[in-house]
């Protein structure tokens, strides 16, 4: 089963306990880290950012579509956007931070 988040856009969404704390590596791509993306006042779903083999960065966002959770694929930069948008730079700053550790790795292997 799954246990539920404390973060500060935390929400009942579950999280995998395999996920919730480790890198996760599935063949070639490799899982960055995680952070919540606050889209309303209940939701508030996961924005994981992976790297691809040649070293491009892209996020999987959970939304909602109709009744269940869709995963949506999306860059950086509209990440980036929606911070600025809606006037995070908390959020945007951990952004960065995510990133910048996705660099540090293509560096270091």
């Amino acid at each position: 089963m799954g246990r539920t988040t404390t973060d500060a856009f935390a929400s009942p969404e579950p999280v995998p306990a395999e996920f919730a704390e480790h890198p996760i590596v599935h063949g070639a791509f490799r899982r960055v880290g995680r952070l919540r993306l606050p889209l309303g006042l209940h939701h508030s779903p996961w924005a994981t950012l992976y790297r691809m083999p040649d070293h491009r960065l892209f996020w999987i966002v959970r939304l909602w579509e109709v009744d269940r959770p869709v995963r949506r694929c999306v860059g950086t930069s509209t990440i980036r956007r929606f911070c600025d948008v809606n006037h995070l730079p908390e959020l945007r700053a951990r952004v960065e931070e995510l990133v910048a550790t996705a660099a540090d790795g293509d560096a270091s292997g």
